[in-house]
Order: C-alpha cells, then structure tokens, then sequence
C-alpha cells in the first residue's frame, strides 16, 4: 500500500471495531493520492489495516473531533487546545491476495496504520469484474451475480448478491412505510429475469396489498393486462368479479389444524368432536368398502363398552346411553349391503348390544342415578361382546388403501353438506349417548361452522353456498403445479376429469392445467380482497401444502431429489399473518406453518423473502432464521432495538444510520453480500402499485375524479349479478 493512501493509526482495538486516530496533517479529510483526490471518514466508506500479508476492511461508522488542552509537567502553563480527529470502523472483512472474505481472524495491534481503500481493493471488496465482458456465472456456484444496485458511497461500483446463500438461507427486506420494500422486492425479482441465461424461476407472492402485478404486467387500454417481458406471470386475483381467473383453494385440502382454527373449535369437546368428524367424513368417499366402515365403527364402539365395564366408577348409566347410540347406529341404511362381508349377522350384534344395554340398566336408580357395576354384570357383558369383537378383529375384508384409514389430516376430498349434517351430527349423538353434553359444549362452533358455510365472502374455499366444489381428478397435484408455476402435467394417468365432471370455471387453476398451461415464472396470488379472518388460514395452508410436498419429493425420489425444486416465497406484509404471539395467546397457524419453513425449509429447496413496515411485530423464529437483510429506512425505535437484538452484534454501530436513510437506499446485510453496504437500490420497471398518495396533485386538479362509487359498492354487496338482470333504475328489463 503506498504511503499516500495512509490516513492515521489504530489507538484502541476491541472484537467488533476498531478506533482510529487520524494524521495531523488531514486538515481537509481529504487524501491526495496517485488515483486522485479521495475522501476520508465519509460514513460507510472503507478502510484498510495491514496487518501482516493480510489486509483488514473496516466499514466507517463514526467521526468524531476531539479538543484537548495540554497542561505542562510543572502545572505553571496551559497550551492552547489542540484538535484530534478520531474515527471508528467496524472490522468486516478481510484481503488475503486477491480474494476478500467476511469476518476477520486476526486483530490489528496499537499503532498499526490504517489506510484509504485502493480502487484495486474496491475491485475486490464489490467483486467487480476487470473483465469488459465477465464470463456467465458458474450454474453450481454462481456466487455473487445478481445485482441490486449500486454503492451509495462509491460511485460506479455495483452492489451484487449471490442468489443461493438469499434466497437458500432465507432473507428480510425491512423498512417503514413508503421507504420502498415493494420496489427493492419487484427490482430484484426484475435484475433475475433480465438475465438471459435463466430459463426457469419459481416466485410465488403472496400479495396482502395487490401491488404486484403492475410491476410485472401493464394494463391496456381495452383494460386487459400482457406481461411487459417474454417471462411468463401468472396473476390469480381475490377479486371474485374476476371468475374465470379467481383464487379457488377446495377446503378439503385443509388439514385438521387448519380445520381447528377456522372454526375456533376449543380445547376440550370441541376439538374432539371436530376431528373425529373430519376423519368419518374423509373416510367416507376414501376407496374402503361400507363393510371395512362398518368393522371400523364397531371395533371402537364395542372397546369403548369394554373400557367402561372394567372401569371401577359409576359408568352403568353411560354404558346403557352408549349401547343405545350403537343399536340405532347400525340400522344406518348405509350399511344394509354391508353385513354379508363382515362375517357377523347383524342380528348377533345387535343381541350382544341389548344385553349390555340390560345389564347397564339395571343399575341406574330411577333411570338417572348411575351406580358402579358388580362383577357378575361385567361378566356378562364381557361375554356378551367378547365372541363379536373376535369375529370383527379376525375377518379379512381385502387390504384397503391404508391399513388404519385416513386421519383427518388427509387431503382427501369430503362432502360438506354430509359433513355438517350427518358426520358432526353422528359424532355428537355418540357423544351423548355416552352421557356427555357434547352439543350443548359445541354450540358456539356448530354456529360459525354454520356462519361460514353461508357466507359467500367464504365461497373461494369452502365452495358454493348452495352447492360444492367438483371432485377432480389429480385435484391437489394441479394445484400445486399452478402455485409454483410448474407446466401441466404431460399424459397423466388417469387423465384429469373433462368439463362433464368439472365444469370450467368452478375451478380456475384446474381450467389453467386441463388447457395445458406452460410454466410461469412469477406466481402472484393476490390477497387484498380475502376477509381478514382467514388470511392466516389461506397464506398457511400454502405455505405448508408447498413445505409438505417438497419433503415428500426428497422422500419419494432419494437424496438426489432433495431440494431439486427451489421454491421461493415471497411475504409481504408478513406482520399481518406471522406476527409475535402475545403473552396468553396461541400463536396463530400462519406463524406456525412458516416458523417451521423458517427452519426446515432450506433443506428442501424452499426459500422465504420476508417483507414487513413492523419488524417487532413479526416472529422471533422466523427473523431470526434469515441470514440476509435489505434495510431501507426504520424509524419507530422499538423497531430499531428489536432489530438490533436480532442482527450479529458486530454490525449494531451501522444501524445507527437506519432513521436518517433517503428513500430507494438501504443498508444491505449478511452473507448475500461480499460486504456489509449502503446501496442505492435500482429502479424497477415498471413500478409495483404502491407509490404514494399525490393528495396536493388531487387538490389543485381542474378535472373531478369519476370514482365509480356504485359498481364498486354493488361488488362489495353481492349485488353485481342482480345488476345484470335489471335496469339502471332497478327495474326488471325483461318485464
């Protein structure tokens, strides 16, 4: 390093930063060297300390000038006050050669000079090629390629990210409103596409704004949208006026947990009575036989009894109610066809059931007072059911699908109305024929079962109110293909079911992967329309459907599958759905799902862009995952310590700046990066649909805005197809 480059000397030296006295003779901050004149102790420029054949970069983040008066030996005279100039760098890197690395691994001593950075070191600090024209990056490491801006400090020099330790290890890109996430997220996933040696991504966005699309896609003037490039979008809107292209997600890809927190089935009876409900219904039109139900039924039915007889408590009033509720049970015209494959008549069943209805009766006192059962009762009871249960649990019915049946957490396609009307029904009569006050503890969500079955804001899942959604086949397969983006599948077998069995438009994305769609770079599925009150249902059951099947192709295909689909999710807005759980509450089912892509999802290929204005309202776990950071401007300072407790302690001296940052700059982060920088992020084009209000443009405006308050109202009621039947003043056309 020449002379001319060197600015000062370390005087104190701890783990995370260096202090650093600068020459007297820098009375301008400024250094005139062989490249020109350069600056010196500008905020988050660089420096350079020789130490050994290794050469340390500090990250400037403090200028201070210090005034001390110098008083001689003999105390008789003051010296004037002589200025010292000190600076304070953050160590973050280090130059062995012709390579630059993060972290440090040696520490610089007292006295050890500092020095300006040379426009080579630049070169090497960026990794900006000396090449005119840089060979493309290699597919298996491709290191930092992909840019997102330039320095805001170093003119000229490109700020780059490698898109696999982004992306694969997870990243946040954080900020106040207005300070420009959307625009760091759309410009990202812009510089992606403009490279022409990517032939595939798989972008999936969930929208909680409607922003997207416009960065994307630009509208016409006859009102339809094209894609500004060659890459192919697929936008799937909320908004149901859009039918041909609306999100539709069936409800029996819900698992039991989701099932549970839609309908806020609580602790106790239920939840309970909730699952076993789901898996009776799932089960139901499952490829098992009448015959295999009806020994599933009684085989429990029949274990239940004896678990009450042997007990040493009052149960003989429940044992008579339980018996009671399995002799009406088996006249269920479903099972009419059922008894000659069971190899036990029903009249044998019923016989045994009687006799343990008589013998239980006999010891309930006025038909109310349950008493303990004495031995000889239990025996005969025993011996009552004891010659059924081993004809049950001995005749083979054929191997159906899964030897246990389907759990409730089975995608498997179910009735709604069945389920409603016959399964919860038959599982609250069992319930109470056991003696328990099943309905009464089940009414609050019977009644929002109810509520949400007939609410047509519900119908994009749970199907139409007065009807259902088809059963196709392939359902859950073509609908992860749309999510991702994947093209149809070629030929498969058995082929998906033609518009007879499901029409078209009851199902969009079956429409899209029946037509033979191709694949689609960026899925965008736009949330802003969902009621509030299952966004966290919705953005979860996508989540963990994308997570579950990732796991099962590492599975299915062998360790060479593993991780052969990179999948990224994009969160915006994630506050809204993964918030930080508040002392008593349970964490909501979108926190959970995506706490868990947050810690298993790297190694399946599944990477998660986080977006929030609130990053203490998001959760710890999945914040604390990411190995990236994109920081624009934060200023609410319960936001700011909460980052900084998140963040290695190493770079809490730089995030000082985080309040005073100018729109489009953000203070980049973590391993994407060859360096911790300040980058001006590049403009996307087109702009997502989130610029600010113009109210000043508004206010002096000659023109009246034309806001089509009654069609947009008419929407929101539900009324948009009453509309179409009548006349502008309401009246009936056709009369």
């Amino acid at each position: 390093m020449p002379d001319d480059f060197q600015i000062g000397r370390v005087i104190a030296v701890d783990t995370a930063q260096v202090t650093v006295e600068l020459d007297k003779d820098l009375r301008a901050l400024a250094r005139t060297t062989y490249e020109g004149p350069l600056e010196v102790g500008r905020i988050n420029s660089y420096i350079v300390l020789p130490v050994g054949a290794r050469r340390l970069v500090a990250m400037v983040s403090r200028v201070v000038l210090a005034e001390e008066a110098e008083i001689r030996a003999d105390r008789t005279m003051v010296a004037l006050p002589s200025a010292r100039r000190l600076m304070k760098g953050v160590l973050i890197g280090t130059l062995d050669g012709n390579t630059f690395t993060q972290g440090v691994s040696v520490f610089p001593v007292l006295d050890n000079p500092v020095c300006l950075a040379s426009r080579q070191d630049l070169e090497l600090i960026f990794d900006r090629p000396l090449a005119s024209a840089p060979a493309p990056p290699n597919p298996a490491k491709p290191g930092f390629c992909i840019g997102i801006g330039e320095s805001a400090v170093f003119d000229g020099y490109p700020i780059q990210i490698d898109p696999n330790a982004f992306f694969g290890k997870h990243a946040a890109v954080l900020g106040s409103t207005g300070s420009g996430k959307s625009c760091t997220i759309a410009s990202l996933i812009q510089s992606i596409l403009e490279r022409h040696e990517i032939q595939r991504t798989h972008f999936v966005i969930l929208d909680t704004n409607g922003e997207y699309r416009a960065a994307f896609q630009r509208q016409e003037a006859n009102g339809t949208w094209t894609t500004v490039t060659d890459r192919k979008i697929l936008y799937i809107p909320s908004d149901p006026s859009e039918s041909q292209h609306v999100l539709k997600i069936p409800y029996w890809f819900l698992n039991s947990e989701d099932f549970v927190r839609l309908f806020r089935a609580s602790q106790g009876v239920q939840r309970p009575v909730l699952l076993e409900a789901l898996r009776l219904a799932r089960n139901e039109t499952a490829d098992h036989t009448p015959a295999q139900l009806l020994r599933e039924e009684l085989i429990r039915e029949l274990n239940r009894i004896r678990s009450l007889s042997d007990s040493n408590e009052k149960t003989s009033k429940d044992l008579r109610d339980l018996a009671e509720g399995a002799l009406s049970r088996i006249e269920d015209a479903a099972f009419n066809d059922a008894w000659n494959a069971l190899g036990i008549t029903k009249d044998a069943v019923k016989t045994a059931l009687t006799t343990v209805k008589q013998q239980a009766a006999q010891h309930v006192d006025n038909d109310i007072y349950p008493r303990v059962l004495p031995v000889d009762a239990r025996a005969k009871i025993d011996e009552a059911i004891d010659p059924v249960l081993a004809s049950l649990t001995g005749v083979n019915l054929g191997a159906p699908p899964r030897s246990t049946g389907l759990s409730a957490d089975t995608p498997a396609f179910f009735d709604k109305i069945r389920f409603r009307t016959r399964h919860l029904e038959q599982v609250l009569r069992r319930e109470e024929s056991g003696g328990a006050r099943a309905r009464d503890f089940s009414g609050t969500m019977l009644l929002r079962i109810d509520r949400l079955l007939a609410d047509t804001r519900f119908e994009f899942l749970l199907g139409p109110t007065h009807g259902a959604f088809p059963n196709p086949r392939h359902g859950l397969a073509t609908f992860l293909r749309d999510m991702v983006g994947m093209p149809s599948a070629d030929a498969p077998s058995p082929a998906l079911s033609d518009e007879a069995a499901v029409p078209s438009g009851a199902l969009p994305f079956y429409d899209r992967q029946r037509q033979g769609g191709s694949s689609s770079h960026v899925v965008i599925i736009d949330l802003s329309l969902l009621a509030a009150e299952v966004l966290e249902n919705v953005t979860a059951l996508i989540g963990r459907l994308i997570l579950e099947f990732l796991q099962r192709l590492g599975e299915s295909g062998g360790q060479s599958q593993r991780g052969s689909l990179p999948i990224v999710l994009v969160l915006e807005e994630a506050q809204n759905y993964i918030g930080e759980t508040r002392h008593g509450d349970e964490p909501s089912i979108s926190r959970t799902v995506f706490e868990r892509i947050a810690r298993e999802g790297r190694k399946y290929g599944l990477g998660l862009l986080v977006a929030s204005q609130r990053p203490s309202e998001l959760s710890t776990t999945v914040l604390s995952q990411c190995s990236s950071f994109i920081v624009h401007r934060l200023q609410n300072p319960e936001d700011l310590r909460y980052f900084k407790q998140i963040v290695p302690g190493i770079y809490e001296p730089l995030l000082d700046q985080l309040p005073a940052l100018a729109p489009q700059t953000a203070l980049v982060l973590g391993e994407c990066v060859r360096a911790p920088a300040l980058v001006r992020i590049r403009e996307a084009h087109p702009l997502p649909q989130s610029r600010d209000p113009r109210f000043y443009q508004h206010w002096v405006a000659d023109t009246v805005s034309t806001t089509d308050f009654e069609g947009i109202c008419a929407r929101w009621e539900g009324k948009e197809q009453i509309a179409d039947a009548t006349g502008t003043d309401g009246t009936d056309e056709s009369q």
